[in-house]
């Protein structure tokens, strides 16, 4: 029988707007070389993470990651007056790639990699924020 090509999604997703950075991981720095000037400070790359789930993100970039590549990502807590909080820290592994049709840009759609319990703890404080924000408008 024939795969019907339907991605089937295990947790609900949110969609959202927030900038970010990631750098390729430690454990894949030999596998993943980016040209010179494409990283800034450290090797992080901005990037805007456009949706959200218990399992995974999704963001867009101006810069290639392969498939099967692992991320360290850092979203930052815009509400911090001091700008050092983050809502998130983790790493992600690349599971999609797809080019944008409107700028030059790469769609990636990750999920987390062995989130260990602070980091879960930053998913479900996420997901509750997200869940509040849609339960005041609808």
């Amino acid at each position: 029988m024939a795969a019907s090509g339907l991605i089937i999604r295990r947790n609900e997703r949110h969609e959202i707007s927030l900038p970010a950075q990631v750098r390729v991981s430690f454990s894949h720095t030999e596998l993943v070389k980016l040209s010179k000037g494409t990283a800034g400070e450290k090797g992080w790359v901005n990037v805007h993470l456009i949706d959200f789930s218990e399992n995974g993100i999704g963001i867009v970039t101006e810069v290639f990651f392969p498939r099967g590549s692992v991320l360290e990502v850092r979203v930052p807590d815009l509400g911090d007056p001091e700008g050092a909080g983050e809502l998130l820290r983790c790493e992600m592994r690349v599971m999609r790639v797809q080019m944008t049709d409107r700028r030059p840009a790469y769609l990636i759609g990750g999920a987390f990699v062995d989130p260990g319990n602070e980091t879960r703890g930053q998913i479900e404080a996420l997901l509750d924020r997200l869940d509040g924000v849609v339960g005041e408008e609808g």
